[in-house]
Parts: structure tokens; sequence; C-alpha cells
């Protein structure tokens, strides 16, 4: 059952796969940006927020134990018995969460906005009990998990950019409810294809049932501390927009949608990398300690070398990336920006780590210190929104990130090598050429610019990166 290829072949096609789903969305959001303007483009954003919630709650966890299981499980049948009773487990807490959020809804600030926008968005809850994905990541099937992203993404690009307008003129809805519905339609399709690969997989459908009792309670303790991490985790995420949404205007959550859905993708290219390093960081945690700390700090050197350039130059080129993108309708969101190019590389890190602690079975000490910055970017946010607004809201979350970042560097310090902090101090020279590139080209355009930044950076650094690798005498294949 088990995938054939090796780690580097899993992560580039999940990477692929996702620059491809991502540059989809990305076009997707500017036109939406542009089509429905600051204050529906915000209602719209806040959303998807609260969408993430719902999602994230319903998921509880389930995925990344799934991975987990299924990585360290190899009969077929065994296999199949367990994506099904997960699955079953999965539905449940989806009909719990549907209900709840029927409940919730109307009592937030932002209902009065357009109520059926948000109760479509928590729909979605439904489908993903079906996104069979976490089974083809657990099985390292990654050629059709990235297939199956990309098709996603593909499909809801395709019916934003083309149906949009026309469903809105020929049915007279608002254009902003199509957005939810053309998002769930293109959920259903992917979940459909990845269906249809996993029956080829197993020679049967992967019908919900539900385990025994004592079975459900035992995943329900082992995701007690992933459930709740991800949903605390989530307010890290985008309590921004929430925030946002409850305690000012939607134009200014729309502006502040558009800076931080674009920098986003720098934790999406986390979550991509763990779901290639999950399933062999697990069984390493399990059987094979010193390769475990070899792997880590070998892929967290790349990490922070790949996160190094784009805060820094996120900072340098902000406001005219943003201008590029959006035009001058979207002028506030340049400085925004530029603040969350740091926040969010310093919350990739934090997720790195985090996520270590998970493939180490040591998931309940990462809540408390998603718990304590979580209750930062809320109170934070709370004090700034009204005071500063977007920009407000983007410290907020820079302060949150910092100290997440802080507090699990601390509790993972005994796994970091010595050569680590040598390779960041190698990597400084680049980066000070990729500054000294862009400062000198401050009249280019803003494409070119980082098109040179990144030439001058990527020489410089590719040296430490061999031998750091080398250093490591880790083979990654």
């Amino acid at each position: 059952m088990r995938g054939k290829r090796g780690l580097l072949q899993n992560l580039g096609m999940l990477t692929a796969s996702q620059i491809a789903a991502q540059l989809l969305n990305v076009w997707a959001l500017v036109y939406l940006a542009d089509r429905l303007g600051p204050h529906w483009f915000g209602v719209v954003q806040v959303g998807v927020a609260f969408l993430a919630y719902a999602l994230t709650t319903a998921e509880w966890g389930m995925f990344s134990l799934g991975i987990r299981e299924i990585a360290r499980q190899d009969k077929p049948e065994t296999i199949l018995a367990y994506a099904r009773s997960h699955t079953g487990i999965m539905g449940l807490q989806a009909l719990v969460v549907a209900g709840l959020g029927l409940l919730v809804l109307p009592h937030l600030p932002f209902w009065s906005n357009d109520p059926w926008i948000y109760v479509l968005y928590l729909a979605a809850v439904l489908p993903q009990v079906f996104m069979y994905s976490w089974i083809g990541v657990g099985l390292e099937r990654i050629p059709w998990v990235g297939v199956v992203k990309s098709l996603r993404s593909l499909v809801y690009a395709a019916l934003i950019l083309l149906l949009l307008d026309p469903l809105s003129r020929l049915t007279g809805m608002p254009a902003p409810r199509w957005v939810p519905l053309l998002f769930l339609t293109a959920m259903i399709a992917g979940n459909v294809v990845m269906g249809v690969v996993v029956r080829g997989w197993f020679g049967q459908w992967v019908w919900p049932t539900l385990p025994a009792w004592s079975e459900v309670r035992r995943r329900w303790r082992e995701t007690v501390p992933l459930g709740a991490g991800i949903v605390v985790l989530r307010i890290l995420l985008n309590v921004d927009l929430i925030m946002l949404g409850a305690l000012a205007a939607p134009a200014m959550a729309g502006h502040y949608a558009a800076a931080s859905r674009m920098i986003f993708l720098m934790v999406v290219a986390i979550e991509v990398l763990w779901s290639a390093l999950l399933p062999r960081l697990s069984r390493l945690a399990q059987l094979d300690h010193a390769g475990f700390r070899r792997a880590f700090n070998l892929y967290l050197g790349f990490v922070l070398a790949g996160l190094l350039p784009l805060a820094v130059g996120g900072v340098l080129t902000g406001p005219d990336l943003v201008a590029l993108f959006y035009g001058p309708d979207y002028v506030a969101a340049g400085p925004v920006f530029q603040v969350l190019a740091v926040s969010y590389s310093l919350l990739a890190v934090a997720m790195f780590l985090g996520n270590t602690l998970v493939a180490m079975d040591r998931q309940t000490a990462y809540f408390p210190p998603l718990l304590a910055a979580a209750v930062v970017a809320v109170g934070a946010n709370a004090f700034l929104v009204p005071r500063n607004g977007v920009e407000g809201a983007a410290w907020g979350m820079l302060l949150a990130h910092s100290g997440l970042a802080v507090s699990l560097i601390s509790i993972q310090r005994r796994l970091f090598v010595r050569r680590l902090g040598l390779l960041l101090a190698l990597l400084v020279p680049a980066v000070l050429a990729m500054v000294l590139v862009v400062r000198v080209g401050a009249a280019w355009h803003v494409a070119l610019r980082i098109v040179a930044g990144a030439t001058a950076y990527l020489p410089l650094a590719a040296g430490p990166l061999l031998w750091f690798r080398r250093s490591q005498r880790w083979e990654t294949t």
C-alpha cells in the first residue's frame, strides 16, 4: 500500500501542486477584490475566516491523527477499516459543529452584513468529512494528493472567473452570495475525484462507519490536544480578520485581507512541508531518535533559509507589491503587508516546531504556548484595532506570533545542533546582498526588484545550505 517515492520527491510534488493551487487562488482573490470592492470583499473574507474556525473545529485533529496512525500500519484491510471509522467519527463531529454554528452565528456582530454568506460557508463542514487527502498522505501516495489539491483550486478559480458575473446576472442573486456556493462546488468536485482514487486503492468505497465507543473515546483522547491546538492556532491565523469584522467597518477587513491572504502563503508552505514530513518523522521519532534529530535540524535549516528572504523582502517591497496586484483602492494594505511579512514568518517557524512535537507524540506540550499566544492575539487586537485599524491588527498579530516562536524555541532547544546557528550566521551575507540589490534598484518595477533580490540571495545561500546538508550526514531520500 505504501508509496515508493522518496521524501524529496513527495515534497517536490506537493510543493508544485501547492504553488499551482495558490497561484490560482491569488488570481481568484485579486479578481474578487476588484469585482466586489473593499466592503463586500471584506464581508466575504470575514466569512472565510469564520469558515476556517468551523472547519478546524469539525476536523478536531482527526487528519493529523489519521495520517500518523495510518503511516504506522501495513495491512490494506486494517487501513480501510481505520479510514472508514475515522470518516464516521468526523461525520459525527461535522453534524455537531453545523448545529452549534447555526445557533451561534446570529449572535455575532457581522451577521447582519448578509446571513446567507455565513450560513453557506458553515455548510462546508459537511463535505469536509469526505476529504480523503489525509489517507493519501498517510499512505504516501503524494501525486494524487497534489493533483486533487490543484484540481480543487482550478475548479474554484475557473468558477469565480468565468461564472460569478453570469450567474449573478441570470439569477439576480448578489455576487457575494455566489462566492461560498462556488467554493462548495469546487470542494465537492475535489472530494469526488479523491474518493474515486481512494476506491481504486482499496477496491471498495470508504463509507463512514462508527467504531466501538471505546475506540471513539481513545481517538478523541488523542485528538484533544491536537484539535484544541489547531483551533487555538486558527486564532493566530485569522483572529485579526474576525476582530476587524466585529470592531471595524467591512472595508477595513477588505484592505487587511488583501494583504494577509497573500503573505499567508508562508503558512501554507509549512503546512505543505509537514504533509510530506509527518509520516516519515512520526516513524523516525518512534524508531530512530538520532535520525529524527538530524532530520529535524536539516529541514528546519532549509525552512529558515527560505523564510529569511521572504520576511525581509516583504518589508522592502510590500507596498509596491500590493499596489501591483490590487491597485489604488487597496493602498492601506501596503503597510499591513510589511508587518505581516515578518509576523507570518515567525508563525511559520513556530508551526514547524509545534508540528515536530506532534510527530514526537508530545502534542500536549504544544498547547500551552498556543493558548498563551492566542490570548495575546485577542487582547492585542481588541486594544489596537479600535485605535489603529488595520495596522493595529497587524502589530497585534506580530506580538502574538513572536511570543509563540520564542516559547517553542525554548521547548525544543534540546533538539537544536550548533551547526544550525552557524548556518544562520553564514546566511547573513546573502540577506544583506539581497537588501543592497533591492535598495539600489528602488526605481525599478517591483517584479524586477524581486527577481534581482532573489538572484543575489540564492547563489550566496547555496554554499552554506550544501555545507549544512553534508554536515548533517542525513540521506533525505
